[in-house]
């Protein structure tokens, strides 16, 4: 049986982590903090012990320069995958009101970037992009929608005191920045399945005007697309949240892609 969890009842071990990630950002940048916040899976109560990273939305004063990045990475990676992988971004207060998209990220961290901080942490002369300059990033959009309708503080400001809502057509700009090179293969294997249900999201959130998690997202998609390929995200639903393993026929998976930006765009 599928186990979703929210904040409210995570197992002990994470919501630890949680807390430890908050308390590496108020002890590196101290007063310079605005806050931290929880998005993502756990904030629509669709986290799975499993499989579920841990996403985190990060409002610091001004900029960081490079050695306040590489201290707060430092620490973090010592929390990665401890149990759970984690993903922050961090902007600005003054880049917030109002947000304008793709924005400006100042810091960004994701188990994708780990050997390149680390080689940076023992090479300075390695370059990193992350910690070399800032950069517009247009997931911080969907990311502050997300804050706004269903995030959770972990430290600081409340939400509607830092974070005005970004527009529905913004937030569809975002999540559909760069569709027809999209991928079910990116990231690795690990994340084809979540890559399935966050097309299958993208639609249903064109359809329906809700954020659905990728369960839910997932579930709709199976009833929505053409029959012959509706086994698909019912499996991709199966391997993301219950660990099962299934070899998924690639010509079906590029139909499925097709179907999905097809829709998306139509």
């Amino acid at each position: 049986m599928v186990q979703l969890l929210g904040f409210d009842n995570l197992p002990e071990d994470v919501a630890a982590q949680i807390g430890r990630v908050a308390d590496v950002w108020k002890k590196r940048l101290q007063n310079r903090l605005v806050g931290v916040y929880l998005h993502g899976s756990v904030a629509l109560k669709a986290f799975s012990p499993l499989s579920s990273d841990l996403d985190f939305l990060i409002v610091v004063e001004d900029s960081l320069d490079i050695p306040a990045k590489l201290a707060v990475a430092r620490d973090i990676i010592g929390l990665d995958e401890n149990p759970c992988p984690l993903e922050m971004s961090a902007v600005t207060l003054r880049d917030l009101r109002p947000w304008k998209t793709p924005g400006n990220c100042v810091f960004h961290y994701s188990g994708l970037w780990k050997a390149r901080y680390l080689e940076r942490l023992s090479n300075p002369g390695a370059v990193c992009p992350v910690v070399d300059r800032e950069f517009p990033d247009p997931d911080v959009t969907s990311y502050i929608k997300l804050i706004c309708r269903f995030g959770i503080t972990l430290y600081g400001r409340d939400i509607p005191d830092v974070f005005s809502d970004v527009s529905d057509a913004d937030f569809w700009d975002a999540i559909t920045a760069g569709i027809d090179r999209y991928s079910f293969h990116d990231y690795g294997p690990r994340y084809l399945a979540s890559n399935i249900l966050i097309l299958g999201r993208i639609l249903s959130y064109k359809e329906t005007r809700q954020i659905l998690s990728k369960y839910e997202a997932g579930l709709w998609m199976a009833r929505r697309v053409p029959e012959a390929l509706g086994y698909l995200p019912e499996l991709a639903v199966k391997m993301w949240y219950e660990g099962e393993r299934h070899a998924l026929p690639e010509e079906d998976l590029e139909k499925l892609r097709e179907y999905l930006i097809g829709e998306i765009k139509r």
